[in-house]
């Protein structure tokens, strides 16, 4: 449960605090944000910030996964594992991007991060349906594998549309992992 709340509050904090720092490396807050928002963020004087929430809130949400795999009893452990191996690869996004305005080849902190981050989206999205369908084989989350279901296409659909949708994609991962980490936490 605090992994959200911890990643949210470190990603507004440094947003507000590095705010002009991130437009002169080619923050685009509303056409491009996703062109250096978040991870430009720990290029920052007090980047750090964000390296240290990136494996915080990996290592939650590795635990997270091992939550639901003991709280949701029925169903394939596929879910579960995919959503572990994203918790892995968001603890990897702390080897820090490269700047958007660069000379040269990309770095190899520059390459592992942009590699973890693929696998952190493409595994969290195939563990929402994954979990859905363990999520409608248990009747005390059968009501939750509707929203489960519901936040796979539309983090997809935000992921690669432009502009501020991405926005919308790192709020309704978040939301999703607060609301069933809520749940869990309830039933157990």
């Amino acid at each position: 449960m605090l992994g959200p709340a911890i990643f949210a509050a470190v990603l507004a904090a440094l947003t507000a605090l590095q705010y002009d720092f991130m437009r002169g490396i080619g923050w685009k807050p509303l056409e491009d944000p996703a062109g250096a928002w978040p991870s430009g963020l720990a290029l920052g004087p007090i980047g750090w910030l964000l390296d240290a929430a990136f494996v915080i809130s990996g290592i939650l949400l590795m635990v997270f996964a091992a939550g639901l795999h003991r709280g949701v009893r029925r169903g394939s452990k596929a879910g579960p594992a995919l959503l572990l191996l994203s918790g892995a690869a968001m603890t990897l996004l702390a080897f820090e991007t490269d700047p958007i305005r660069r000379t040269g080849p990309r770095s190899p902190h520059g390459l592992v991060h942009d590699a973890a981050f693929v696998i952190f989206a493409l595994s969290l999205l195939l563990s929402l349906f994954f979990l859905w369908r363990r999520m409608a084989r248990d009747p005390h989350w059968y009501d939750h594998a509707r929203l489960t279901l519901a936040t796979a296409p539309v983090c997809a659909a935000c992921l690669v549309l432009p502009g501020v949708f991405y926005y919308l994609f790192l709020a309704a991962t978040l939301l999703w992992i607060e609301v069933t980490a809520l749940r869990l936490w309830r039933l157990s």
